[in-house]
């Protein structure tokens, strides 16, 4: 009987058995909620909240926390329910904060073009991981950074003579941890 559940979710074999939550609390990672000891035959349904405020459309055993969710806690609520039994609801306890994510493909930017005054070079980003977000440029001369030279091309100048060229190209995306690439110099 579910009245009788919250002896079940006390302890099963001693050990505790509560509804909890698997997994970094990160964006971009996922969360698992463990339903604890339930009777056998009883419908199990998810609720997961942010700070104590429910989450739209967050209502399956697992969640991935988004930008909306960065320096919130996380708790999922388990919902037991059976036909002629009472339904019973337990939470876990809250998550640690949620972290900025990070960014798991960013790759070392290249350049391309020829290393000649007059001509273009071109920056290439390549693709990066979770996509979506912002990509921006900056350009340097040797190891000093060119005035207004941000981006993804750059007009080789007088001044970039018996130079080298490389690019820092810097990926953003909200609720993740900026990174910063730079190519290798030009010759």
């Amino acid at each position: 009987d579910l009245t009788g559940v919250d002896a079940d979710l006390d302890t099963v074999g001693g050990a505790r058995t509560w509804p909890g939550v698997t997994g970094t609390a990160r964006v971009g990672s996922t969360l698992k909620a463990t339903a604890g000891a339930w009777p056998t035959g009883t419908k199990l349904t998810y609720r997961w909240y942010a700070s104590g405020k429910p989450i739209s459309g967050a209502t399956k055993s697992t969640f991935t926390p988004t930008a909306t969710q960065l320096n919130k806690t996380l708790t999922v609520k388990v919902t037991g329910s059976r036909s002629g039994y009472t339904t019973v609801s337990k939470t876990s306890k809250a998550t640690a904060k949620v972290k900025a994510g990070t960014l798991t493909s960013t790759p070392t930017p290249k350049i391309s073009g020829t290393t000649k005054v007059g001509r273009t070079l071109t920056a290439k980003a390549g693709a990066w991981k979770p996509s979506g977000g912002k990509v921006t440029y900056q350009w340097y001369r040797g190891s000093s950074r060119i005035s207004k030279a941000t981006e993804s091309t750059y007009k080789l100048v007088s001044a970039d003579k018996g130079r080298t060229i490389k690019v820092k190209v810097t990926y953003k995306k909200s609720g993740y941890t900026t990174v910063s690439r730079t190519s290798k110099a030009t010759a």
